[in-house]
């Protein structure tokens, strides 16, 4: 069965203006030629450092229909291919002509922590219910938004974007690209505060996302956190009047009375839509919890059937690098298994409020017996002028939540590290790459581990090397 035609050279053509070379079609795009698909249509995007003109021959050796590009000398002979000026002002004329055809209903998530989950869980209950497209990955920026809209199909019937932001100004064009019925905060906190005066600041450019919302669309706000009604009174001064409330205080909208934390997820008894509903979120965690809320806040507020929805919350597990749970086998030098340990990859990145978060879930899991509770932390990035207060500071939550052992990761790390008693510091490294042998070697039978720290730390070769197999010596004592 052959895919559905995204894009046609006509319709390419009309939307960005374009010369074309050939007739042809294609059934996706792709950005990267590593990972072309046959049948794609490949976009030569040009940055301060790469250059994708260099791959478009490999992208056609992968299979791909055709190429966007700004230099015709670089397409094999013959090649079908769409030439413009710019290839990223094409590939944005192609998302904003994606999102005028379709009809399909939109929700918007921005948010500090939380969006890659809460977008990845209303992607798959809102696609048990009909057609839904949604932002791969963190496709979020200037480049992943219009990409995310170019790859919309025609026939969805849902779509969920995600958009982020570093600085002021950021998220209001692309949210305007997105045009959504229904935009969603997560939650504000210290997020990107080096590039912000205060967390208000950082609330204000969370606001943006009402920018592209009609006066009749949905906004969905945490009532727990402190910036709701500065959130709030920005949307209604943009005259949207249809603002909904999610979090444990009283007036929630969408209000959580219990959760019970699992292994493996979190049982849940809120109220939603008006409604009392108990349910089963596959992931375990406070913040998983309350981003659940989200996700059927959104729903209800999206029309699709809440009940089901809630329902299929019970299958949606953590996304790598967000709390993705791997139970893995520690392996002798001879390959034979002495044990065995749990995973918690939450590398992808890292702030004072996603720390907390992680560590709660660490403290948790129930190791084996005479496992421990391991925690590796990376830097946190982004902070600030508050960085070195921040990451001293994790050393009362260490203790307090009876985390057994740590390993540092980082420049800033090296600070928490000077905190930490002796008896539970495992070890620091200025690398990741520096501290893979030891936490190899350190790692027992029964342990649980979290990974965690800023993706600008790469904590996530430490994650890629525990689940590879390699082998340690024997387990460090305490």
């Amino acid at each position: 069965m052959s895919e559905a035609v995204l894009w046609t050279a006509e319709d390419a053509v009309s939307a960005t203006g374009g010369i074309v070379a050939g007739d042809w079609q294609v059934s996706g795009i792709s950005i990267d030629s590593r990972k072309t698909r046959p049948g794609d249509l490949f976009i030569a995007l040009k940055g301060p450092n790469f250059d994708g003109h260099e791959f478009v021959t490999k992208a056609f050796e992968a299979g791909c229909r055709a190429a966007l590009v700004s230099d015709a000398s670089v397409l094999p002979k013959d090649a079908p291919a769409l030439i413009v000026d710019d290839t990223l002002d094409a590939m944005v004329r192609l998302g904003m002509a994606g999102r005028a055809r379709s009809k399909a209903k939109i929700i918007a998530i921005t948010g500090s922590v939380g969006k890659t989950g809460t977008k990845e869980a209303l992607k798959y209950v809102l696609g048990e219910q009909a057609k839904t497209h949604a932002s791969p990955s963190s496709f979020n920026n200037h480049w992943g938004v219009p990409l995310s809209l170019a790859t919309l199909p025609a026939d969805a019937q849902y779509g969920v974007f995600e958009i982020g932001m570093n600085h002021p100004g950021e998220i209001s064009p692309l949210v305007q690209m997105v045009k959504p019925e229904v935009a969603l905060i997560t939650t504000v906190v210290g997020a990107h505060t080096e590039y912000f005066k205060d967390e208000a600041e950082i609330a204000k450019a969370k606001s943006e996302i009402f920018d592209g919302l009609n006066t009749d669309g949905a906004v969905i706000l945490n009532r727990d956190n402190i910036h709701y009604f500065t959130l709030a009174r920005r949307a209604k001064e943009l005259g949207i009047t249809n603002i909904k409330s999610f979090g444990t205080d009283a007036t929630a909208s969408y209000r959580l009375f219990e959760a019970n934390i699992v292994t493996g997820g979190s049982a849940v008894r809120a109220r939603i839509g008006g409604r009392d509903l108990e349910y089963f979120m596959g992931c375990p965690g406070e913040h998983w919890v309350i981003n659940s809320l989200a996700v059927l806040a959104c729903v209800d507020q999206i029309g699709a059937d809440i009940v089901r929805a809630a329902q299929d919350l019970a299958d949606v597990t953590p996304p790598a690098g967000r709390g993705a749970r791997h139970a893995l086998a520690i392996l002798a030098a001879d390959g034979s298994e002495k044990g065995h340990y749990l995973l918690i990859d939450d590398a992808y990145n890292a702030n004072p409020t996603s720390m907390m978060a992680g560590l709660k879930l660490l403290a948790n899991e129930k190791p084996g017996e005479n496992g421990r509770r391991i925690a590796i932390l990376g830097d946190m990035r982004e902070l600030g002028d508050e960085a070195e207060k921040m990451h001293r500071d994790l050393a009362h939550p260490l203790e307090h939540l009876g985390i057994d052992g740590v390993f540092t990761v980082g420049p800033m790390m090296a600070l928490l590290a000077e905190e930490l008693p002796k008896e539970r510091h495992l070890g620091h490294f200025d690398t990741a790459e520096d501290a893979i042998a030891p936490v190899l070697a350190s790692i027992g039978d029964g342990d649980v581990v979290l990974v965690k720290g800023s993706l600008g730390i790469y904590v996530s070769k430490i994650v890629s090397a525990l689940k590879s197999g390699q082998t340690g010596t024997a387990p460090a004592s305490n």
